[in-house]
C-alpha cells in the first residue's frame, strides 16, 4: 500500500519566508457554544460562539467531532491515539506531524520559543504563547467585522446591541434589546440571510426564503440573541460579540477559496472548491475539479491578495478560507470568511496524489457518521484504500464500538464515477443527510 504524499504541508507553508518550522504548534481544538465537551476544556466566556443549529447536545459526540476528528483528544486517550496514528500512518513519513495528546491546556508543556496556532481563540488557550493575537484572530473571524472590512460583500445590515454591559444588567434590558433586534428580522422583506457573528459550519446561518423560514429562524434567534446579550461583559464588549447580520440572498452557489497567508501578507493559493451544504445550511464537505484549478487561481488572484491584506492587518497569518459568490455584474463578493485551516484545505494539497492516479475530481465528506468500525469500512473499500482513491482524513470510533465518525476524501476520473463512489459510501451512513449530494 503506497504512502500518501502531499503537495505541501503546513510546516512547509509556515516556513515559506524563512521562519523556523519547528516553533509552530498546531492546536486543533474547536470551541463549542454551550456544551462543555470535556472537564479540562471549559466554555469560553470572553471569546463566545454560537451554534443554535448544532445537531447534537451530547458532549461525547461533540468531543469526538470537535476534538478527535481534528486530532486533539480529551479523556479516553488510548483508542483515540490509535485512531489518530492509524490515519497519519498513510502519510509519507517525512510529512507526518509530531502528535501530542493532552487532556487539558494545563497539561501542555511549552518549549521556549514555540508558539500556538489555533483554529479559533478559546479562553483556556489564550494564556499560552500565541502565533496570532487571540483578539485579532477573533475579530477577523467575526461576520460583523467582515461587513465593516471594506471588502465587497452582499448588501448587509448589522443589528447591534445599543446597551453597555452595565446597562444590560438592568432588569428587563435584555428582553427589550432582544425584541428590538429581532423586530428588524421580523420586518425585513423576503428573501434574506441571517447570520450570527461567531459560528462554525453553518450552525449560525439562517436562509430565510419563506414566512415559515422566518418563523423558525425567529424562534431559534430569540433564544440565541438573549444568550448573546447575557454573555456581553466589560472584557469582551469591544469585540462586538453580540449582533445579527442580515444579508441579501444571492442566486447561485458560493465557492470555497482556500489560501495560506504568509507572515508578510502574501496570499498562496491552495484550492477553489464547490461546497456540500445540507437543507439547513450546514457544511458537509467540498468538491474540487483539478483541471480547473489554475484558471480559478488566476481568476481569484486579486481578491486573494485583498483578503490576505485584510486578515494580516488584524495580526493573522496562516491558513484561511473564504466563501465567494459572483453577482450579476461579475463582482466577486465575500459571503463568509473562515480564518483558520478549513475542511476544504486537504483537497488542495492532495492534488498531485490524485492526478498522478488519473483522478481528476475529488470530494471530501466531513464528520460523516457511519455504522461500522474502521476495519469493517476499510475491508469494504479495500481496493479503493489500496489504490489511493479513498483517503481517510480523520477517524474516531464512537462510544458504542459499533459506529464511527469519519472525514474522508474520494477521488475519481470524472463526476459520474464520483457520484457512484459517493453512493456506495452513503450506504454506510448512520445518520441520513443530504451531505454528499452536489450539483
Amino acid at each position: 500500500m503506497a504512502s500518501i504524499s502531499l503537495d505541501t504541508t503546513l510546516r512547509d507553508l509556515y516556513a515559506k519566508e524563512g521562519r523556523e518550522d519547528h516553533d509552530v504548534i498546531l492546536c486543533y481544538a474547536v470551541p463549542t457554544a454551550e456544551v462543555q465537551m470535556a472537564p479540562g476544556i471549559p466554555l469560553s466566556k470572553k471569546f463566545i460562539y454560537q451554534s443554535p443549529l448544532c445537531p447534537t447536545t451530547d458532549s461525547s459526540t461533540l468531543a469526538r467531532e470537535f476534538l478527535k476528528l481534528v486530532s486533539v483528544n480529551s479523556s479516553r486517550l488510548r483508542q483515540y491515539q490509535h485512531d489518530a496514528y492509524a490515519v497519519f500512518q498513510r502519510l509519507d513519513p517525512t510529512q507526518r506531524p509530531n502528535l501530542s495528546f493532552v487532556t487539558k491546556p494545563a497539561d501542555i508543556e511549552i518549549t521556549p520559543g514555540y508558539k500556538f496556532a489555533t483554529v479559533n481563540p478559546m479562553d483556556c488557550l489564550a494564556p499560552l504563547p500565541q502565533l496570532v493575537p487571540p483578539e485579532g484572530h477573533y475579530e477577523v473571524l467575526s461576520k460583523c467585522r467582515l461587513a465593516l472590512s471594506g471588502l465587497l460583500t452582499p448588501n448587509t445590515v448589522l443589528i447591534d446591541t445599543v446597551l453597555s454591559p452595565a446597562r444590560l444588567q438592568v432588569a428587563g434590558a435584555v428582553d427589550t434589546d432582544a425584541e428590538h433586534m429581532l423586530g428588524v428580522v421580523a420586518a425585513r422583506p423576503l428573501p434574506f440571510v441571517v447570520k450570527l457573528p461567531q459560528s462554525l459550519s453553518g450552525q449560525g446561518t439562517f436562509p430565510v426564503r419563506t414566512a415559515s423560514d422566518r418563523t423558525r429562524a425567529l424562534v431559534l434567534l430569540g433564544r440565541e440573541t438573549r444568550r448573546m446579550l447575557n454573555a456581553v461583559t466589560p472584557e469582551n464588549a469591544h469585540l462586538k460579540p453580540c449582533c445579527l447580520v442580515l444579508q441579501d440572498m444571492l442566486p447561485g452557489e458560493a465557492v470555497a477559496l482556500s489560501l495560506f497567508v504568509t507572515r508578510s501578507g502574501t496570499a498562496v493559493f491552495n484550492a477553489c472548491c464547490g461546497q456540500l451544504v445540507d437543507a439547513h445550511g450546514a457544511w458537509g464537505g467540498g468538491l474540487i475539479d483539478y483541471a480547473a484549478q489554475d484558471v480559478l487561481a488566476a481568476s481569484y488572484a486579486g481578491l486573494a491578495s485583498r483578503l490576505a491584506c485584510y486578515v494580516r492587518s488584524l495580526g493573522y497569518w496562516g491558513p484561511m478560507g473564504a466563501d465567494i459568490m459572483t453577482d450579476g455584474e461579475g463582482r466577486q463578493l465575500v459571503v463568509d470568511m473562515n480564518v483558520r485551516e478549513t475542511g476544504s484545505h486537504p483537497l488542495g494539497v492532495l492534488r498531485g496524489h490524485f492526478q498522478r492516479r488519473g483522478l481528476n475530481v475529488a470530494l471530501t465528506l466531513f464528520a460523516l457518521m457511519i455504522r461500522g468500525t474502521r476495519d469493517e469500512f476499510k475491508a469494504a473499500f479495500e481496493e479503493e484504500v489500496g489504490d489511493g482513491s479513498l483517503v481517510v482524513n480523520a477517524w474516531v470510533h464512537m462510544r458504542d464500538g459499533k459506529t464511527s465518525m469519519m472525514t474522508i476524501t474520494l477521488g475519481a476520473e470524472d463526476k459520474d464515477v464520483l457520484d457512484r463512489f459517493v453512493g456506495r459510501v452513503n450506504e454506510w451512513k448512520a445518520v441520513k443527510t443530504n451531505w454528499g449530494q452536489h450539483n
